[in-house]
């Protein structure tokens, strides 16, 4: 979701929380009392009447609405329900109406999810609220995808998240551990209302609420105003949503018809680009990167994994899946073997990136102690990767007044270090003009193994 339409969501929320009374309905229209008003109504009258028989005999597209949705979770008759409905209608029109067409990419894949979970039909348009079905959206509280799940929830229900991979933004995978994540929250709850604050707030949080309170329902806890203010304004504005969608063209509104895109599954090794798999499959980078959101960074993995296609493509990549790699010349990935006096602080100095990104890509702690002949990742193209290192100084010439710590601090090693890099004692004596090695030699591999 753009950032202006981020905005105006979680402004419908709060508006939707704090409604208190029914929209105002503008007054119907006088009725024409003067002869000529009156025979200007006449006249404008006879005229549809000619526009209709005009057209009787030509069919008419009935606008798409989708009713089994509504049907499928009772909607309550609340204040803030009708308040949500109101802004919608008005103030937010224009930002719900394109996330009502772009649900029209995703609904097939969600109808069938759904179904497949026994779970009702409405909650196809919860990505109204939630992301107005953009995969890359992230929020403030750092909630991702078309179902915004937090980090921890998403690992839980089987998404992978890490530096190479965030599954939340695969469409295929997060639908179904939303639908599984919701199923469990119902079965917890036995209320929709509940089980949707629970989703938004945390299922922790609403129990805590209800023992608090006394409550039953979620009406209670937005009654007693114990839970925060988004979740108050989340459930009724997910109502409203479900409202238009079951007559859309009273509310000024219009559904896209349902689509199935055009797109296979292929496995493929990694690491590999999807910039050379684009050229090597004759297919627009940028459809690639539409297709794959959840690749952070537009490399997939290493290892197999499979990638969302062109169907016309998937052939022609699938034959090539596992050799592809071998081929990438451009991906900004290699891997380098450990040799004495490594250090993962080292290496990020070297080819200017932050020890961070090194462990992340290689799923280690800070507190994680890497050893020579350990093989890791690095975000560096192979053929850079060498000239990075080798204007690291190799060697050292001893100074007067030098010690094993002052040398080995001056080269961002420990003194054990230092002396396995020398094969020497930390009893050997130092000699001005020694040279003694600071860094090891480097080996190093292109991405693929």
């Amino acid at each position: 979701m753009r950032g202006a339409q981020c905005i105006l969501l979680l402004y419908a929320v709060c508006v939707a929380a704090c409604a208190t009374a029914p929209a105002p309905q503008p007054a119907p229209a006088p009725l024409p009392t003067h002869p000529s008003d009156a025979a200007e109504y006449r006249q404008a009258l006879e005229n549809a009447y000619g526009e209709i028989t005009a057209h009787e005999h030509v069919p008419v597209d009935a606008p798409k609405v989708d009713v089994e949705a509504a049907a499928s979770i009772p909607i309550p008759d609340h204040r803030t329900v009708r308040g949500a409905l109101a802004y919608f209608t008005t103030d937010l029109k224009q930002d719900i109406q394109e996330s009502l067409l772009r649900s029209a990419q995703y609904r097939k894949l969600i109808d069938r999810t759904l179904a497949g979970y026994k779970l009702p039909k409405g909650l196809a348009y919860l990505p109204v609220i939630e992301s107005a079905y953009l995969p890359a959206l992230t929020s403030r509280a750092g909630a991702h995808g078309i179902w915004q799940f937090m980090p921890e929830t998403a690992r839980d229900y089987g998404l992978r998240v890490d530096w190479w991979v965030d599954e939340r933004a695969d469409p295929e995978r997060s639908t179904k551990a939303a639908a599984e994540y919701l199923r469990d929250l119902y079965a917890q709850f036995h209320d929709w209302p509940l089980a949707l604050a629970a989703y938004n707030a945390g299922p922790t949080r609403i129990v805590r609420a209800l023992e608090r309170t006394g409550g039953h329902t979620f009406w209670d806890l937005v009654d007693t105003t114990a839970i925060p203010r988004e979740t108050r304004g989340y459930v009724p504005t997910f109502f409203a949503t479900l409202i238009i969608a079951s007559d859309p063209a009273t509310y000024g509104f219009r559904l896209g018809e349902p689509v199935a895109p055009d797109v296979r599954r292929v496995e493929v090794e990694g690491p590999l680009s999807l910039r050379f798999l684009a050229e090597a499959a004759n297919v627009d980078e940028a459809t690639l990167r539409d297709l794959n959101p959840f690749l952070r960074h537009g490399i997939v993995p290493p290892g197999r994994s499979s990638v969302r296609v062109p169907a016309a493509a998937a052939e022609q990549i699938a034959a090539r899946g596992r050799t592809l790699k071998n081929d990438d010349a451009t991906v900004a990935v290699c891997s380098y073997t450990l040799r004495s006096g490594d250090t993962i602080k080292r290496l990020a100095r070297a080819i200017g990136t932050k020890p961070q990104t090194i462990l992340a890509m290689n799923g280690l702690r800070a507190s994680d102690r890497v050893r020579r002949g350990e093989t890791l990742y690095l975000p560096v193209r192979a053929r850079e990767l060498g000239n990075l290192l080798a204007g690291t100084q190799m060697d050292y010439a001893v100074r007067k007044g030098d010690t094993l710590f002052s040398i080995a601090r001056k080269h961002k090693l420990s003194v054990d270090e230092l002396c396995e890099l020398n094969q020497f004692s930390r009893r050997h004596k130092l000699h001005p003009g020694e040279r003694l090695r600071v860094a090891a030699p480097r080996a190093l591999t292109a991405g693929g193994m």
